[in-house]
């Protein structure tokens, strides 16, 4: 008999997979690195995805021949399934039967906003916005890339940092906390040794993203460069809403919008300028917190493609078990 789905959430930065029942019980979880395989290569993707699976199966007691669906969410696989193909190949390595393979950002507005129309950000490591209209039609906005923009994520924030950090140092731009947090957290002594650090060291997005974080703590001590950076990284996350529910017709109606992604939840200055902007620009438009995890919209879309009936009850409990863990 099938007892579990398992639900992976890949992203750029780590691999994250639950083995839960239907009754939203999880009996197993693991972690395993980086899955974005157009960002990291196919050996890496694979161990990824191996640790993470054999880690939460092991858990749970189980094996490969009990899951009644493995769902992924993962980044580098696009909102119409794009890039899909090559990842269900590796997944279905693992001996699993039934694999669904969804993008991160099908996944996490799925979690956001519990199955319903709408709109979400997704801004992590990577950004990108995906609306879905009630008549299923879908608006991707963003999501192009370290390279073409990653405007709103963590990447895309850091990468801003660097350069006020860099101007601040050359005496073309303002006096920034930026500049001393940013080596000291870098262990360097000298922020010129950061071009070796970065270029020659091959520092990878993730770790680039990462950086985002100690940003946050300057710019909530009230460094005004940090701030500004901060505040823009909201207004173009909005901006990228804004164009997804204009695309779908639905910026001058009633609409849900919500979010997910380490920057938008922990970020207060981030989350205040992005609810300021919409509020501006499409007031008839209504944010609020995401419902669920992605890695429950994983476990949704699971549910849906082995006909699995879940109710609210077990969904909050899944929900609680996974907010005490993150």
């Amino acid at each position: 008999m099938k007892q579990v789905i398992l639900a992976i959430d890949g992203g750029g930065s780590y691999t994250r997979c639950l083995a839960v029942t239907r009754n939203g019980d999880v009996v197993g979880a693991g972690e395993g690195g980086p899955s974005n395989h157009l960002l990291v290569g196919a050996v890496t993707v694979k161990a990824s995805f191996g640790h993470a699976i054999r880690a939460a199966l092991s858990q749970a007691g189980l094996e490969a021949a009990d899951v009644a669906c493995l769902s992924a969410g993962l980044a580098g696989v696009d909102h119409d399934g794009a890039g899909s193909g090559e990842m269900e190949v590796v997944l279905s390595g693992f001996a699993v039967e039934n694999v669904a393979v969804n993008g991160d950002m099908v996944v996490a507005h799925v979690g956001a906003l519990a199955c319903e129309p709408g709109v979400v950000a997704l801004a992590g490591t990577g950004s990108s916005i995906l609306g879905i209209a009630g008549d299923g039609r879908r608006a991707k906005v963003g999501g192009w890339g370290p390279i073409f923009g990653d405007e709103g994520s963590a990447n895309g924030i850091a990468q801003d940092c660097l350069r006020a950090a860099a101007r601040c140092f050359d005496g073309r731009g303002g006096e920034t906390a930026l500049l001393e947090g940013l080596t000291k957290i870098l262990g360097l002594s000298d922020f010129s040794e950061s071009v070796e650090r970065i270029y020659l060291g091959r520092m990878e997005t993730r770790e680039i993203a990462a950086l985002c974080r100690r940003a946050y703590e300057i710019a909530a001590n009230g460094d005004e460069t940090a701030i500004g950076i901060f505040r823009r990284a909201g207004e173009q996350l909005a901006v990228g809403v804004e164009a997804a529910l204009r695309r779908l017709g639905m910026a001058d109606i009633p609409s849900k919008v919500s979010y997910q992604g380490s920057v938008l939840e922990s970020c207060t200055i981030v989350r205040e300028r992005f609810s300021e902007r919409l509020g501006e620009e499409c007031p008839k438009a209504s944010i609020m917190p995401p419902r669920f995890k992605p890695v429950i919209g994983a476990f949704l879309i699971g549910c849906q493609a082995v006909g699995w009936s879940v109710d609210g009850v077990a969904l909050e409990k899944l929900e609680n078990v996974v907010t005490a863990h993150e």
